[in-house]
């Protein structure tokens, strides 16, 4: 633990906030902690846990990016925790145990996805949800304690606030019943299962509320039909080249292109086979200890791979295609079912002795004495050969290494991740500027922020959060230009469009009293972001509401409001504008004393001239 630990907090100290990172706490910034935000849609996602997790980021410390370091090796630290607790449950204090424990912390399914907060923030919590429920479903399973069988269903609900592919833990659950909790022919193990319907129903019932949530309110609503002959090559995709070679410390090799720094799994066809081999020579050894059991634990990895794949091609695959199988933060929770699956698979274990020794029964009064031997029961142990023991130590050296291999060599890329060094020169150029620095309240270069991932992220908000002193839009000094690379540069605002000035007129607009004047423009203005600059004059300050209107006469104010301030005699304003396609300026007056001369009027986009 101690191992992963450090070895996670390197990791994630090599980079920083990163794309979705930056949208998520601008979209929690002015939010009140509620409802309504919680379950504001995350691409689609019903994820309320993220929203808390950002929300509670924003309000502490915006760009504290080591205080989110130590919490989520804290959290990754506590599911390794509880994961050994739960493997002792099941086979006791041996070295298999620690063995499976040791790989299962550092596998890069694992650590890659702790490096990335956006990912850690859901699959973290999701992670410890899944362990709890595993582990309460088998104490209620033994108990009989209705108890029990709630806490399941909570954990599992509390899982699908981070993660929604945590409800397929919950069908993971009968597999574990019948082939590891109960004993006798498969007709008994059925009829157990079948009287425990209440505690069943317990735990099905906090997971189904959350999906008829999701149902009931359309999250989701971008999934798209997918034929089954995709469907199959999206599971073969990540079984092959994510799945099983994470099981032998894969993918060993990455893929990244332009400007994304998360890395998609990528193993040569070599690396393919060999762990296919590998996985094929574990069934082998397997069945050899523990018998046909060892096929029933298998199953577990099958069922995550195979559903979780599933869910994600439904809603993803039109878009991403096979990138969606090879993507490390869809794949995350296939770790925890290859680690029980294996441990299942691998290790002897029975009813009997996991009752033992969650002190149900005293181990030397197993309940199923009189109960014949079936495939949950252990066989007797084998001797094993003298190479035996140093092959596996060699064996696991070998997955270690690859482990620490593929995730070293995924933050080679990771580190890459222009974020920091791009806040870094902004508020340097902005100190070197002085507090009177006057900006164009552009986004977030899109180096950071690409407009993919979510709303827009402008400087105003970015630079709020480094507690930088900055003027955003002023008219006072000519506005500067942040470039893609956080440099200051002079700049003209370049027209996309110019409002009309009427014949014989001075004014494009001369407001005088109460109602609404309409200025068209010269061209239909296309929609996207851009600065609205007014000149005026007049002989007492006032308020106007200035509102771009659409084709389709829809009105469209400033990203400030549309009730914006004249305050002197002769002066200009300069106004960001929402994205909108616009015919014309309108100005409305709703004072009896407001006399102002409006015009040149032009909307367009701040462009630097020259290197």
């Amino acid at each position: 633990m101690l191992a992963q630990a450090v070895w996670g907090c390197w990791l994630s100290a090599r980079g920083w906030f990163y794309q979705d990172d930056l949208s998520a706490l601008d979209e929690a910034t002015g939010r009140r902690l509620g409802w309504k935000f919680l379950t504001m849609p995350v691409n689609d996602h019903l994820v309320p846990g993220y929203r808390l997790v950002f929300w509670l980021q924003r309000h502490t410390d915006p760009l504290g990016y080591t205080q989110t370091v130590i919490v989520r090796v804290l959290l990754q630290a506590l599911a390794v925790i509880l994961l050994g607790r739960l493997l002792v449950l099941l086979f006791g204090r041996r070295p298999g145990v620690l063995m499976v424990l040791g790989l299962y912390a550092v596998n890069p399914l694992v650590m890659v996805n702790l490096t990335w907060l956006t990912t850690a923030a859901c699959l973290v919590p999701a992670e410890i949800a899944a362990v709890l429920a595993v582990d309460a479903h088998i104490r209620y399973t033994l108990t009989g304690r209705l108890r029990w069988a709630l806490a399941s269903g909570t954990a599992l609900l509390a899982g699908m606030c981070f993660w929604e592919k945590t409800a397929v833990i919950g069908v993971m659950l009968p597999v574990l019943s019948l082939g590891f909790l109960s004993a006798g022919p498969p007709r008994q193990r059925l009829l157990a299962l079948a009287r425990r319907w209440p505690g069943w129903l317990l735990t099905a019932v906090p997971p189904l509320t959350f999906v008829a949530y999701f149902v009931a309110h359309h999250y989701g609503g971008s999934a798209r039909g997918i034929s089954a002959a995709h469907l199959v090559r999206a599971i073969r995709v990540s079984w092959l080249r994510t799945s099983t070679p994470a099981l032998f410390g894969g993918p060993w090799r990455w893929f990244d292109a332009g400007n994304a720094y998360v890395s998609w799994a990528a193993p040569n066809t070599a690396e393919v086979v060999l762990s296919q081999l590998g996985l094929l020579a574990l069934v082998v050894l397997a069945w050899r200890r523990t018998g046909p059991r060892s096929l029933i634990g298998w199953l577990l990895p099958v069922l995550s791979v195979g559903i979780g794949t599933g869910v994600v091609a439904t809603g993803r695959y039109f878009a991403f295609g096979d990138l969606i199988s090879v993507t490390m933060r869809y794949s995350f929770d296939f770790a925890l079912a290859l680690a029980l699956g294996a441990a299942l698979a691998l290790l002897p274990t029975s009813p009997d002795q996991i009752a033992a020794r969650a002190g149900v029964v005293p181990p030397e009064q197993p309940t199923a004495a009189a109960v014949p031997a079936g495939p949950g029961t252990r066989r007797a142990p084998r001797r094993r050969p003298g190479w035996a023991r140093p092959a596996l130590a060699a064996a696991c050296c070998l997955v270690l290494a690859g482990s620490l291999f593929s995730t070293w060599t995924f933050q080679r890329r990771w580190q890459q991740n222009p974020t920091k060094p791009y806040v870094q020169r902004l508020t340097a150029n902005v100190r070197r500027a002085g507090p009177g620095v006057n900006l164009y309240d552009t986004s977030v270069s899109t180096k950071v922020v690409p407009y993919f991932f979510g709303p827009t992220l402008h400087l105003s908000q970015l630079l709020d959060w480094t507690g930088s002193k900055v003027r955003f839009d002023q008219t006072d000094t000519a506005p500067e230009l942040v470039d893609p690379d956080g440099n200051l540069k002079p700049a003209n605002l370049l027209p996309a469009a110019s409002g009309v000035l009427p014949p014989k007129q001075i004014c494009q607009a001369l407001v005088q009293g109460v109602g609404s004047w309409r200025v068209p423009l010269d061209r239909t203005l296309p929609s996207g972001e851009g600065f609205l600059h007014l000149e005026y004059f007049q002989q007492r300050p006032s308020t106007l509401r200035v509102l771009l209107q659409q084709p389709d006469g829809s009105l469209v104010g400033p990203t400030t409001g549309d009730r914006v301030s004249f305050p002197v005699t002769l002066g200009a304003q300069l106004l960001r504008m929402k994205p909108a396609t616009a015919t014309a300026v309108v100005l409305r007056s709703d004072s009896a004393a407001t006399n102002i001369c409006v015009g040149g009027i032009v909307i367009g986009a701040p462009f630097a001239p020259g290197p």
